[in-house]
C-alpha cells in the first residue's frame, strides 16, 4: 500500500509518496535532517506518515 508524507513545517512544501513504509519513513527523516537540521520523533512520524489508496 502506498504511503504519503507532507512536511508539517510552515513554509515547507516537501511531499513524498512511496510504496514501502520503511522507505517513506527513511526519506521523511532524511528530509527533516537535511532541510531543517532536526529530527522527527517516532510518534510524530507515525502521525504524519499516511497510508493512501492506490490510484
Amino acid at each position: 500500500m502506498p504511503y504519503q508524507f507532507e512536511c508539517p513545517r510552515d513554509g515547507c512544501s516537501f511531499e513524498l509518496r512511496c510504496d514501502a513504509d520503511r522507505e517513506a519513513a527513511r526519506l521523511a527523516r532524511a528530509h527533516t535532517r537535511v532541510a531543517h537540521h532536526d529530527r522527527i520523533a517516532p510518534a510524530d512520524l507515525d502521525r504524519w506518515l499516511e497510508r493512501i489508496e492506490a490510484a
